[in-house]
């Protein structure tokens, strides 16, 4: 008990000299500073001195740590959320150049700030957003000179939870320096670390040149508040958080056409029209002095001009030369990443665009290319304004309505330039066609894009689809008048609550374009021929051998082959219910088609009939892919599974990458819907609407488009296409004209397509008798014209990657020796069977 009472006294003694100590120091230095009566005035000034001092001290230990330890509770979901809803999502072309990011106004979730002034709910204030490509590994050369630059002391005593000592002792120095330069009383500049800028951020309160003293001193105060919140959450086991976070989201670029570009991916694509992660020492080391330092990216006046060249030179030659020079030990490193910081302070940073789709901004565009070239949400907008509203829906069906926090980045299928310059041509035809046609549209209703007064006007577009897609289901024309992406399903048969579209929900009707179900069907009952005749209780008087239909009061039988040519519905309906209704089911239900809802079994609708008069109901993209199906068939490809045309050739996911599995969802086996030996017929009956003549005249509901007969083109090894009109009650209000189908050229390039305009509804009629071959199959001729020239286009491309594949690295000739050696000896294929497979059997 002794010896115990003798270790409490002294421990008392040491904890009383531990207080007695620092009280001693504090009254010694105010008996000599604040309280000396020699000092005079001036002690004055040290005791403002010793409290400034004081308040630093108590503001960077106590507070900082008791603010960060409290608040981390309350700002942990906060800091997570502003996360996730700056996540942008890149991109890119079939080629992999970075075409620009979807606008924030597309965000699904519909919660992103895009107006630039915080708004109020209630008690919350949303502040404006941003939108930042994440970057998938901070550079590490990029971190060091951006510590060095921000908050060289994080982590050290000076700064051990977020709020610099020496940063916020210099501001009483700095302010009497900056008051006596303006010759006003001006607050002075303090070291802001990190965390306190991502708070500037979240805020959206950069420091501005027109700020007043108390405007920058609340600043100020708020960034202290929530810097040691911010410290503490994103360093809980290590810096990673705060790495990314000061990669991503701080200011880099200003000039950018529109807001500024936050983080370093996106600005090195800018800058330098290059990935982060491919960045030498010398351009890292750049980006991160441009932080409080924002790159000027487009030119004005010319004092704006010679700031700009200044600005960046300060960048280059100072401040990413002290990087260069005080973190880079090795002689020979150093000499060469300051050389190239020299290159670069030689010109200004223009924006750096691949010149085809530079070429393309500045055509089709021109009064936006300059602002388009450094803004990449605005370029995304300019080159694909169509395009990306698709990319959502598809993002949609994969990932629901949080896409954005899943989706990095998205490569397209199709070439960008060219989509664009196809737009323009399929909005040249509208034109055409609004003139021609516009005298039997609803008033309500235009053709013409540029007649139309946007969806609060008196005058309105209806669905314009016009897509093809390549042999691998790859998209590569695509073409939507307006923002509903309705190619990929109707809008109320998305799930409001997911984003996710459900088939089964789908109204629109397909129309005549059933009437494939119906060949598949009668082709693998394999009872039937071209030549074999039909009964149809609709026939004329005379002419049976025409597209005449009769009044109902005559009975003759028809030739299946003109049934088809023609688009009779009786015949064929005739025909498929000898065959069973359940063969008819079984291949609507393969397809992924939908049957007309039923109030019981027995009201049900027959799927012969619901097939043949166009009640199946599917989207745009079911239908391309059922012509699909039929062309993998009819092309020899009956093996290989045919998923749902696409404009994502892949994703770049925040996560982990998706089993290959999840890519074929939906996809069609064509062995499994067509019989090897029902293709014959297939082939036949659907070319019919083509190639059908009688005395050397085209009969076919498609002979507008005869001189795309394969029969009759040296160019050609197939096309097959069917019609559709869906009306309402009454025959001649036009609700959707259809055209579908598919094409191969001999030089064995494949593709399927197909073509829509109409409102999918039967309440909205957008026309009066105007049907398929007059409105859709121009729209259809052109898409057929492009595909050609795509097909030669591709052709040489496959044609090239092959001798590059087959030429020996090792041979000294030239390419052009060895390609010219080649062809002369017949030696240009070494695997002849991959020659087929590419440019078809000529044979």
């Amino acid at each position: 008990m002794h010896v115990m009472l003798s270790l409490l006294r002294l421990v008392i003694a040491i904890l009383e000299h531990l207080i007695a100590v620092p009280v001693k120091i504090v009254r010694g230095v105010l008996d000599v500073f604040v309280f000396n009566p020699r000092l005079g005035p001036l002690r004055y000034i040290a005791g403002f001195a010793l409290a400034y001092v004081a308040f630093a001290l108590i503001l960077v230990y106590p507070v900082a740590f008791l603010r960060g330890f409290l608040g981390g509770p309350f700002l942990a979901e906060q800091l997570k959320y502003h996360e996730e809803r700056w996540l942008a999502t890149a991109i890119y072309d079939q080629a992999g150049n970075f075409v620009g990011v979807l606008d924030p106004k597309m965000d699904s979730q519909r919660d992103f700030n895009y107006t630039g002034q915080p708004i109020e709910f209630g008690n919350y204030i949303a502040n404006p957003d941003h939108k930042s490509i994440p970057v998938r590994e901070v550079p590490d050369q990029y971190w060091r000179c951006l510590v060095y630059h921000e908050d060289r002391h994080m982590g050290s005593l000076l700064n051990p939870f977020g709020i610099d000592l020496i940063g916020v002792l210099k501001i009483p120095a700095s302010s009497l320096m900056r008051t006596a330069r303006a010759g006003k009383p001006r607050l002075g500049v303090g070291g802001s670390t990190l965390p306190m800028q991502l708070a500037r951020v979240i805020f959206n309160t950069p420091p501005r040149a027109d700020e007043s003293s108390f405007d920058k001193l609340r600043r100020k105060l708020s960034e202290w508040w929530i810097a040691p919140v911010i410290q503490r959450e994103l360093t809980r086991g290590d810096q990673r958080r705060l790495k990314e976070w000061t990669a991503n989201h701080l200011w880099l670029a200003q000039r950018a056409g529109g807001g500024p570009l936050h983080g370093m991916e996106v600005t090195s694509r800018v800058v330098f029209g290059k990935e982060a992660r491919d960045l030498s020492i010398a351009e890292q080391f750049v980006l991160a002095s441009a932080v409080n330092r924002p790159i000027i990216l487009q030119e004005g006046s010319e004092r704006l001009n010679e700031v700009r060249l200044s600005h960046w030179r300060y960048i280059t030659e100072v401040r990413a030369r002290r990087c260069a020079e005080a973190l880079i030990s090795n002689p020979d490193e150093q000499k060469a990443v300051l050389f190239e910081l020299v290159k670069l302070a030689g010109g200004p940073p223009d924006p750096v665009v691949r010149p085809k789709l530079q070429m393309a901004l500045e055509e089709f565009a021109p009064q936006l290319a300059k602002p388009a070239m450094a803004n990449p949400v605005l370029r995304a907008n300019v080159l694909i304004p169509d395009v990306r509203y698709g990319v959502r829906e598809e993002m949609k069906g994969e990932f629901g309505l949080d896409w954005r926090s899943q989706v990095r980045g998205v490569n397209l299928t199709l070439d960008v330039a060219e989509n664009r310059h196809f737009r323009v041509r399929v909005e040249s035809e509208l034109a055409r066609l609004q003139s021609r046609f516009g005298v039997r549209l609803d008033s309500g209703f235009v053709v013409d894009p540029k007649l139309a007064r946007g969806k609060d006007g008196d005058r309105k577009l209806p669905s314009i689809i016009v897509v093809a897609a390549d042999r691998k289901g790859e998209i590569v024309r695509y073409y939507e008048a307006d923002e509903n992406a309705s190619y990929f399903g109707s809008p109320f048969a998305r799930d409001r609550g997911t984003g996710v579209y459900h088939r089964e929900k789908e109204a629109r009707a397909i129309a005549s374009i059933g009437k494939i179900v119906a060949a598949i069907v009668v082709a693998n009952a394999g009872q039937d021929a071209p030549e074999t005749p039909w009964t149809d209780s609709a026939a004329p008087e005379n002419g049976l051998e025409t597209c005449r239909k009769g009044n109902g009061t005559v009975v003759r039988t028809r030739l299946a082959r003109v049934a088809f040519a023609c688009s009779l519905s009786k015949p064929i309906e005739w025909r498929l219910a000898q065959l069973g209704q359940e063969r008819v089911r079984k291949t609507i239900d393969a397809l992924g088609l939908t049957l007309p809802p039923a109030v019981s079994a027995s009201e049900a609708t027959p799927p012969s009939t619901a097939a043949v008069r166009g009640l199946l109901t599917a989207s745009p993209q079911k239908v391309h892919q059922m012509a699909a199906v039929v062309l993998a068939a009819l092309s020899g490809d009956g093996k290989t599974p045919v998923r749902l045309p696409t404009l994502v050739r892949g994703y770049d996911l925040t996560g982990p990458d998706r089993p290959d599995e999840e890519a074929q969802k939906g996809a069609i086996v064509p062995d499994e819907i067509l019989k090897p030996e029902a293709r014959a017929l297939v082939r036949t009956l659907l070319q019919a609407p083509l190639c059908y003549r009688l005395r050397e005249a085209p009969h076919g509901t498609l002979r507008s488009l005869a001189n795309w007969c394969a029969e009759r083109r040296a160019d050609l090894k197939l096309h097959f296409a069917k019609t559709g009109t869906h009306v309402t009650e009454d025959p001649d209000a036009i609700v959707d004209v259809w055209i579908a189908g598919g094409i191969q050229f001999t030089n064995g390039a494949a593709y399927s397509y197909v073509v829509l305009v109409g409102t999918g509804s039967t309440r909205q009629p957008f026309a009066r008798k105007l049907h398929s071959s007059e409105l859709a199959a121009p729209l259809a001729e052109l898409l057929l014209q492009d595909l050609a020239q795509h097909a030669v286009q591709s052709m040489q491309v496959a044609k090239s990657s092959a001798f590059s594949a087959v030429r020996d690295p090792a041979d000294p000739r030239s390419a052009k020796d060895v390609r010219k050696d080649s062809e002369s000896k017949g030696l240009w294929w070494q695997n002849g069977e991959e020659r087929k497979r590419i440019f078809g059997d000529r044979s």
